[in-house]
Formats: structure tokens, sequence, C-alpha cells
């Protein structure tokens, strides 16, 4: 990976050692990142729910596995290894997990239609927060090249099986939004499904994609609306945004949960961060949900997702639902000459 930089100084990185876990080392500060089963850790600091170390010996867990399981196995060995997610939560994340790709399908069709159009098929685009790959699976096939870039290692060694089964070889950096490994104004497309608000410094994050995003590139961002009246990303309880912080953590202290860490945002605030990071030509609209989605929906559940799809194509109920609906769909431009 040519393209990575050391995410403290931006300087060159070098592979160093030998055997099957290199290092690579910073020719400007020195600093030295391990490459772990053929994934570079270039973090800074680690995410909120799990140390460095301990993310680490759980991604080589997995990774045991990883020969004699499939995706869907792989899924659930990580559940049954995680006592901080409880039964039902796992079952939803699982199946949420399981029925990601056709989401991120429609999630990146409606980011190029609301952008104006789709990127040519030469742009370079890198996924920040790429989690399990789901998107990856599909940005591979649409574009010349593409990275995944997560906090999580663990759910790295996890996502390579679903881009082997997918039949996509697209390299996975494990590392920080605040501290992007990756070089300026590099990248055409810096996508991120509902990872803003997981950061721990949203603004951050945001000058980070700035930086990385060619001039006249694009952003393209889903994140949970904080205003939503459906259920909350995280907990499943309804309208958890609008719940005071110690509520959502006594709830889920009361089902052997950890409480969420995150910002939520609004459409305002979601702009307004945008803004403040530099980006121009900031367009907020509503994802649309698969009718493939809302036919494995149960019940209650099915019917108002098709009621909320009917409704987001109605002026006026689309402005309410930008309002209150469970997600916001955004795309925005860095600003500049794309051949300077």
């Amino acid at each position: 990976m040519a393209d990575l930089c050391c995410p403290v100084c931006r300087g060159e990185l070098r592979e160093t050692g030998s055997g099957a876990e290199p290092e690579l080392r910073c020719d400007t500060c020195q600093r030295t990142f391990p490459v772990i089963l053929g994934i570079p850790d270039l973090r800074v600091f680690a995410d909120p729910y799990i140390d460095i170390a301990a993310d680490r010996a759980k991604g080589r867990r997995i990774a045991e596995r990883y020969d004699s399981s499939d995706f869907a196995g792989l899924v659930s060995f990580y559940y049954s290894i995680t006592d901080t997610v409880p039964a039902d939560q796992a079952r939803r994340f699982t199946a949420g997990l399981l029925g990601a790709p056709d989401r991120a399908l429609t999630t990146l069709d409606a980011w190029e239609q609301l952008a104006g159009g789709a990127m040519p098929a030469s742009a370079r685009f890198v996924e920040l927060g790429c989690g399990t790959a789901p998107l990856l699976v599909h940005a591979g096939a649409r574009f010349r090249e593409v990275i995944g870039v997560d906090i999580a290692f663990r759910w790295l060694v996890v996502a390579r099986k679903r881009l082997e089964e997918a039949g996509r070889a697209v390299p996975l950096v494990c590392a920080c939004a605040e501290s992007l490994p990756l070089r300026d104004a590099a990248w055409d497309i810096v996508a991120g499904e509902s990872v803003l608000e997981v950061t721990r410094e949203p603004a951050t994050a945001a000058a980070e994609a700035f930086r990385i995003n060619r001039p006249g590139g694009r952003l393209y961002l889903t994140t949970p609306n904080r205003w939503s009246l459906g259920p909350d990303p995280h907990l499943g309880v309804p309208a958890g945004g609008w719940w005071p912080s110690s509520w959502l953590a006594a709830y889920a202290r009361r089902h052997a949960a950890l409480p969420p860490q995150r910002h939520l945002f609004s459409a305002g605030t979601v702009r307004k961060l945008l803004t403040a990071a530099g980006f121009k030509d900031i367009r907020l609209a509503l994802p649309d949900v698969a009718a493939s989605q809302r036919r494995a929906m149960p019940g209650a559940m099915g019917a108002a997702a098709d009621v909320y799809q009917a409704a987001k194509g109605v002026p006026g109920l689309r402005e309410l639902l930008l309002a209150v609906g469970p997600l916001l769909l955004a795309t925005a431009e860095r600003p500049g000459d794309r051949g300077s």
C-alpha cells in the first residue's frame, strides 16, 4: 500500500523486520506500527469498547476459525466470545450484518444520485469505518482503486472473509478516522457509512476526510438522526436519541450491554460540521429502504418501512422525515479544481 503514511507526522513508512508479521517504520518520527495477519495496524488510540491489545487478541482468535468458517460463521463466533453483547442484541446485529450488502448498494446508488451523478470508474474510493465491508464489496466492483479503514482490528479480520467470498481484493487498514495514515488530497471519494457518530472527535474526523479528499472530490456519509422517532441504532429502544444519556446508560447496564459511545447528529448539525471542515455543496436527503429489506422486516416494522418509503417522496412529508427520520444521507464536495 504505497499511499500509506505515518498517521502522526505523515512521514514515509518503510517495511522492516521479517517473517509473517513485519513492522512499518516512519522515516521521519521513527515510530513503528505492526502488520498483523497482513493488516497494517496504524492506530494512535483504541476504540472506546476494547483496548488495542485485547482487540488484536480477539482478531487472532477469529483468525483461527478463518479457514474453517464462512462469513456468517465468523460473525456467529464473534458474538459467542463477546459477553458485552446480550443474546437478543447479538441476533439483531447479526441479522443487520448479514443483510448489509443490499443496504450498502442502495446507499451507494443514493449517494451518487444525490451528488448529481456517478463518479467515473477511474475514481479512487476510501471508506472510513468500513466494519465488515459490505460497502467495499460494491465499491470494489465500481471503482479503480478501493481501500477500507476501521479502528476495530477484530472486525477487519471478519471483513476480509466477506471480501474474499465476494471475490474482491480490497486492502484493509486499521486506523483512526481522526488520524488517517493516508496522503493529502489523494482520494476522489471519501465515504463513511454510520461512522461519524462513533468517532471520538467528529470535527477532527470530518477535517481528516477533507484533508484526504481531492479538490473536486466528494464526501459520502450516512449517520443516524439525533431526533429519530424510530428504534435506536445501538440499543433498539424507541426514539433513543431523545433519551438523556444517563437513561440510555442505565438501560444498557440493565440489559448487560455496554452503553453506546457516540455523538448523534441532526440535519442541521451535520451541515454545520461539514461546513466547518471546509466542504461545500452540502446536500442532505433521506435514504431509501430497499424492497428486499422491507420484505425481510417483521410485521409492523415492514409496514412502517413501506409507509416511510412512500412518504419520503411527498413534499412536506419529506421535510418532516428529514427532521425525525431514522437516518440522514449526506454528500458534500471539497472545493477546488480537480486538476490542481
